[in-house]
């Protein structure tokens, strides 16, 4: 039936045609899908109200927090691990909160490994 270079031709062309109609099927499910579930999105998010994230301030707190005390004694325990010595050798002499930048820490990150040339 298929013999020869002219069979061989033809297997290969029908494969191919096989394949890309696969391929086209497979892409048009996934493109309804993404109606289908699109449309269940828009529904569900018009239904809630919409959050909107706080936005980040610069400006520092007036009055400095008070830390908790459980607080104080598992960040000493957890220097105190770290530095692999007693917690007597060491005193904790204040805390501030962390201030988070604006920008993520893995674009922080990034941009420090380009200032030093690392890759």
């Amino acid at each position: 039936m298929f013999e020869g270079i002219s069979g061989a031709i033809q297997v290969a062309v029908i494969d191919m045609i096989l394949v890309f109609v696969v391929l086209g099927g497979l892409a048009l499910v996934m493109v309804f899908l993404k109606n289908i579930i699109g449309i269940k999105e828009t529904k569900k998010i018009t239904k809630e109200t919409m959050i909107v994230p706080p936005t980040m301030s610069t400006v520092n707190k007036k009055g400095e927090e008070e830390v908790d005390g459980k607080l104080v004694a598992v960040i000493t325990a957890a220097v105190a691990s770290y530095l692999e010595k007693p917690k007597s050798k060491f005193k904790i002499l204040s805390i501030k909160k962390y201030q988070t930048s604006s920008i993520a820490p893995w674009a922080a990150m990034g941009r420090q490994e380009l200032m030093l040339g690392k890759k």
